[in-house]
């Protein structure tokens, strides 16, 4: 089987867990005699890889990212490509037909709606069938403020043209049929998961006091909810450190807001973290929250679990539907947020036991599984 996929992003350029998801399936599809071509926009750094039966296509300028803040200098690539991200979008589309036209596949395999465009004018082009995985809505990324209409409808226009849709979790499946009113029959959930191997032999450095935090500074992370969170923590317990990782629109605000709280002191604010910082991150840290206001799925909560760190996660992220031993709670109570950390750093006997067991359920989560169900989507489809 010959599948075209359109992607947006594929290490080592990205955000989040999007680049995350496309590494791990196309490596797995790879591994089960699946031919895999895959659009990218180009970024700074070229893609290298030594995986078999998989070409990757990069299309168009370095300049295309959803979460730049700062116009780049130097970056413009081909006629109509430049800052402008939506123009950006508009033109790698375009870009990515005219390529895909010239390529032998069975059927198209497109990744949230920057690369929906495309999938819908080749299916209709070269009648192949189109599958579409939401990894999160416009509502998602907004964090259910404001969220860009013409976004939306290009998202509800991907959802009725597709002919199976795959999505990260049962919330986000009942999303799609709620507010977008997809075709139930169409969709299938297939939770992401984890490569555990990556953090074998991670050696564990406990320090009775370190809290992480994750992801990028957006509303829909709930960075201002571990901010109020961490204040109530220090009120109660004085020698803990927060680490607050990642970079986006809302670090000044953030740093200003710690500032504010008198918890500065307290805060260790990292911006942007390599592979391999992530990776020592979770090593040194006692606990990890994700606070995200909307969470899909959340794979940087199986990561944490991986790296044996107990975890708090908002009551509705997906991950949360499928790891019992953890915490959940909701990402606006503060106060009982607060409480799940204080208990983790107090007590050594919860915070084994959670790690443990957590690091048991994770077994479930391997990539070679969502591999085998995404080709079975693709049966179907075809």
């Amino acid at each position: 089987m010959q599948v075209l996929m359109i992607g947006w992003e594929f290490p080592p350029a990205k955000t989040g867990g999007l680049g995350t998801h496309c590494y791990e399936l196309v490596k797995n599809l790879s591994n089960k005699g699946i031919h895999v071509s895959l659009l990218i926009p180009k970024r700074t750094e070229n893609v290298k890889h030594n995986i078999p039966n998989v070409e990757i296509i990069e299309v168009g300028s370095v300049a295309i990212n959803p979460y730049n803040s700062v116009r780049p200098e130097g970056n413009i690539f081909e006629k109509g490509y430049g800052w402008n991200f939506f123009e950006e979008v508009k033109a790698f589309n375009k870009k990515c037909v005219e390529i895909a036209k010239k390529k032998a596949f069975d059927i198209i395999h497109c990744h949230d709606w920057m690369t929906i465009n495309a999938g819908i004018e080749l299916k209709k082009t070269m009648s192949k069938p189109l599958v579409f995985t939401v990894h999160s809505t416009e509502y998602d990324r907004t964090a259910h403020i404001y969220p860009m209409n013409f976004i939306v409808d290009i998202e509800k226009r991907g959802l009725e043209e597709a002919d199976m849709i795959i999505t990260v979790s049962e919330g986000m499946k009942k999303q799609l049929m709620e507010r977008y009113n997809a075709d139930q029959s169409k969709i299938t959930v297939i939770y992401n998961g984890i490569d555990s191997s990556k953090y074998f032999g991670l050696t564990k450095k406990d320090s009775n006091g370190t809290v992480l935090f994750l992801g990028r500074l957006t509303n829909q992370k709930g960075p201002y909810f571990f901010m109020h969170t961490a204040k109530k923590v220090l009120e109660k317990k004085k020698n803990v450190t927060f680490v607050m990782a990642g970079q986006g629109e809302q670090m000044p605000e953030m740093i200003k807001m710690a500032i504010d709280l008198k918890i500065i002191n307290n805060f260790i604010f990292t911006g942007y973290l390599s592979e391999e910082e992530i990776l020592r991150a979770y090593s040194t840290a006692d606990v990890y929250v994700m606070p995200s206001v909307a969470e899909p799925f959340g794979i940087t909560a199986l990561e944490a679990i991986a790296s044996g760190t107990p975890v708090i996660v908002s009551k509705n992220a997906g991950v949360a539907e499928k790891i019992a031993h953890c915490f959940k709670v909701d990402f606006w109570d503060t106060h009982e947020m607060a409480n799940q950390i204080i208990g983790l750093l107090k007590y050594s006997v919860l915070k084994e036991c959670m790690r443990r067991n957590s690091y048991k359920e994770i077994r479930n989560f391997g990539w070679d599984k969502v591999a085998e169900k995404t080709i079975e989507v693709y049966r179907r489809a075809l």
